[in-house]
């Protein structure tokens, strides 16, 4: 057996008793052939015991406390017995001689009792070294395996988003076309109303839900450029418009005249503004005012403060209002819906900007306000460029214009549905539509017949739009001012580089509002 010479580990198992024993002999008559030796150089008074004791302290530090006795025992005696003299007779010794004898005995039996304290911590730390390394290892293979649940939640949220909005474009697309068919008939109207506004708030939960995940991952971005911050706010009533038009609250907004100059990306900044201005709405009872305040600060600093007479905030929820999934009240009740995120969203895209978001209330049924800080920038955003000729002129009312001279769309979507309902929606605006529910059955019509737009889904059950996209253009299946647009589920920057890698001009997410589609095609090349 190969003996482990490591903190006493031969002594713990590794070797019987009796090749313990034997070693320690083995190394106790090495010290006394040694100490033989030197017998003409050291003087036998004096420096009689040298010799044993590195015996004494590899016995028992590689054989154990037992073994080391043994030899120090054995020292012991062959220092009497041949250095120290007479043999035989130790009452004869001199008793200077007999004390240094008794002195050696000791210091081997207390160097045995240290090395032995010294191998027992050795084994704890070695015991705890094994478990701190078998703990290291566990935490590593959990954060691995989180780290990979992490990457499929991710994955999961971006295909249940994708999923989700599949089924609401036609939802909501089907909601526009009964609002336009619904002529005379109010309530009809008023159901159509209704769908599409709810489809909508499911929209909404569905991009609030990919933001938080977003967030969590760290793969929200933000992309800044100079803006005139009056137009992001316009762009935010805009997107808040149903809501305040719904309402029976008064609505107040203040602008300064004079451009204000912030670096921002402007959809995410008119996005946290359309946030609050939904908050304010939702959580004011009817009726209410609610008041949106835009002003320069001292400091290079602009302030959006959005203001309401609602229910209030109290003072236990403020320093929390701004977590993730946190509501005031359980959802469904008191006025709260949703999940929870859109105030922690808010936050983090204005943080993202270098501004800051802050909340006041005085209690509830005393209203709230949130202002929106952010640094001004010394840039302001450049002219918009004229117009080129549009396909459509943007004053012409699209059901009165002869088909003629509308564009020949081209609609690529699996989901006979969606494509069969964005095709009736664009027909009743004048539109020559033709359909595609395949990427070769997209090609094909490309390649009988020039089309001036192709709104192209990208899951495709064949070829993704990506491919149809870039095969066409390839293939010149497209005119020189062919428009191609993504109408897709997937929204995150990867799908959207993509799109733009494959010669897709624009990225729309569904359920894209006809309204946008329309303005699309009026400014399309």
């Amino acid at each position: 057996m190969q003996p482990q010479f490591s903190g006493g580990t031969w002594r713990d198992g590794a070797a019987p008793f009796a090749l313990r024993y034997l070693f320690a002999t083995f190394l106790f008559l090495v010290a006394l052939a040694a100490r033989f030796m030197l017998v003409d150089v050291l003087p036998a008074r004096g420096f009689p015991f040298l010799s044993f004791f590195p015996a004494v302290l590899l016995a028992a530090y590689v054989a154990g406390l037992g073994p080391g006795l043994f030899v120090a025992f054995l020292s012991t005696w062959a220092a009497w017995a041949f250095f120290m003299g007479p043999r035989l007779a130790p009452t004869a010794m001199a008793q200077s001689d007999l004390i240094a004898l008794v002195f050696f005995a000791s210091i081997l039996v207390v160097d045995c009792l240290v090395i032995e304290r010294m191998n027992l911590a050795m084994r704890k730390l070695r015991a705890t070294g094994t478990r701190l390394r078998e703990s290291e290892d566990a935490l590593v293979a959990r954060q691995a395996e989180l780290s990979e649940a992490n990457r499929q939640k991710d994955v999961f949220i971006a295909m249940l988003a994708h999923e989700l909005r599949n089924p609401l474009a036609p939802i909501v697309s089907a909601a526009q076309l009964i609002a336009l068919r619904a002529g005379a008939d109010d309530g009809v109207a008023r159901a159509a109303a209704i769908i599409r506004r709810q489809g909508l708030q499911l929209t909404r939960l569905v991009d609030d839900l990919l933001d938080a995940s977003r967030i969590h991952s760290d793969k929200l971005t933000v992309q800044r450029a100079p803006a005139d911050l009056r137009d992001v706010i316009a762009s935010a009533l805009e997107t808040s418009a149903p809501l305040i038009d719904a309402s029976a609250h008064a609505f107040d907004l203040v602008l300064p005249p004079e451009p204000i100059p912030v670096l921002v990306d402007s959809t995410r900044i008119a996005q946290c503004v359309s946030n609050l201005l939904h908050n304010a709405f939702k959580f004011t009872p009817t009726p209410g005012r609610i008041s949106l305040h835009v002003s320069l600060q001292p400091g290079r600093t602009v302030s959006m403060r959005v203001s309401d007479t609602g229910r209030g905030i109290s003072p236990a929820m403020l320093p929390r209002l701004f977590d993730m999934f946190t509501q005031e009240g359980r959802s469904g009740t008191d006025g709260n819906s949703g999940l929870g995120i859109g105030l922690a969203l808010t936050r983090d895209l204005v943080q993202r900007h270098g501004g800051t978001l802050a909340a006041h209330s005085d209690g509830h049924g005393k209203g709230a306000s949130f202002e929106i800080v952010l640094p001004l920038s010394e840039e302001i955003a450049a002219a918009p460029a004229p117009v080129p000729t549009p396909a459509l002129a943007p004053d012409t009312d699209p059901a009165s214009a002869a088909p003629a001279s509308l564009p020949a769309i081209l609609v690529v979507d699996d989901n006979e549905d969606a494509a069969n309902l964005l095709q009736a929606l664009l027909e009743m605006h004048g539109f020559t539509v033709d359909l595609a529910h395949t990427g070769a059955a997209a090609l094909a019509a490309l390649a009988r017949r020039p089309y001036r737009m192709v709104l192209l889904d990208i899951g495709l059950p064949d070829m993704s739009g990506y491919d149809v996209a870039s095969g066409a253009r390839q293939q010149g299946l497209l005119r020189n001012d062919a428009y191609v647009v993504a109408l897709t589920g997937w929204s995150d920057a990867d799908s959207r580089q993509r799109s733009a890698d494959a010669g897709i001009d624009r990225h729309l997410n569904k359920p894209v509002q006809m309204e946008e589609l329309l303005d699309v095609l009026r400014h399309s090349r």
